[in-house]
């Protein structure tokens, strides 16, 4: 198994803090060392452990079909894709209606990620993208539009816009990436949230060693969540499970350095950094645009994607 240890090389006898074992020697090791606990890296890996451990999550029997599952009471509202394509919409009503929808269905989904809530989602995305990558001025002013609140489901919605407009400008028009499902993956890449109490995401105070433990696993867990709904696609792999991972290799669950990180993810990052940084929370005040932008660029150079940031910063038309 390719395994990733917890600190950093004084707290334990391996020259990296990421490798695969290969020997009983190693095992032995890590032992002395300590170590109550070990991430496995399950894409690294030569065999796939039969279990993944995960804090705060308990299995729930889905169907494999996706044919075979409930979907629930609509979670779209009705006539919600003729309203996007309806011309005579001015755009900025359209982006502020199409907002509220996202921001409505998303907290019902963080709140109880069923299966059907979740296929219901990825159908209504496949008109969002649509509408996107087919009109600019709408585009435009939806990323104008979106909240300064952080709640775990507005800063979805919030990471999800940018995520899109961000891959259209690196990509253009015509890619041969699945946009659907990648923007699908965007919106829901803090899933993984759903798992972690309330009282911690919402705390005002810094994480002790467990507390961090629990906040650093949500990338994971949303991975897990997906895969045993049996809705895990490669992009929802990528961007869910790699979108804390950093350049210079100090972000998490993995650790992973440069090109180890899938420029899908590394979209997501940026979005994700900015959108955290510009945003009100309980403990601290939101950055302006220039000053999130700054610091992003001198602070985090080594930690985000020069070229994904440089992309970024062109979308404001500064």
């Amino acid at each position: 198994m390719y395994v990733q240890l917890p600190g950093n090389w004084t707290k334990h006898a391996f020259i990296r803090n990421n490798f695969l074992i290969k020997n009983d020697e190693q095992l032995v090791k890590i032992v002395k060392s300590g170590l109550r606990v070990v991430t496995v890296d399950p894409q690294k890996s030569s065999v796939r452990p039969e279990t993944t451990p995960k804090p705060n999550y308990v299995k729930k029997d889905v169907p494999k079909k996706i044919s075979e599952i409930d979907l629930g009471p609509p979670l779209m509202p009705s006539g919600f894709g003729e309203f996007l394509t309806d011309a005579s919409v001015a755009p900025k009503r359209k982006a502020s209606h199409l907002y509220e929808v996202c921001l409505h269905v998303m907290d019902h989904i963080l709140k109880d990620p069923t299966a059907g809530k979740i296929i219901q989602f990825k159908e209504g995305v496949s008109e969002i993208v649509d509408l996107l990558l087919a009109d600019q001025e709408t585009a435009t002013q939806l990323f104008h539009i979106t909240s300064r609140d952080h709640y775990t489901y507005t800063h979805s919605i919030n990471v999800g816009v940018m995520s899109i407009l961000l891959t259209k400008k690196l990509f253009g028009e015509s890619t041969p990436h699945d946009m659907k499902e990648l923007s699908a993956a965007y919106f829901l890449h803090d899933l993984g949230m759903t798992n972690v109490p309330s009282d911690l995401l919402y705390s005002t105070g810094k994480f002790n060693e467990r507390e961090r433990s629990i906040i650093e696993q949500h990338p994971m867990d949303g991975y897990i969540i997906l895969e045993e709904a049996g809705l895990l696609t490669v992009e929802s792999k990528i961007i869910l499970s790699q979108h804390h991972e950093r350049d210079d290799g100090s972000g998490y669950p993995h650790g992973l350095q440069g090109n180890e990180i899938h420029i899908y993810s590394r979209i997501c990052a940026v979005a994700d950094v900015f959108d955290a940084m510009t945003s009100r929370r309980l403990y601290k005040p939101s950055l302006t645009l220039y000053d999130a932008l700054t610091l992003m660029k001198f602070d985090m150079g080594l930690r985000l994607n020069a070229e994904v940031f440089s992309a970024f910063v062109h979308l404001f038309k500064l």
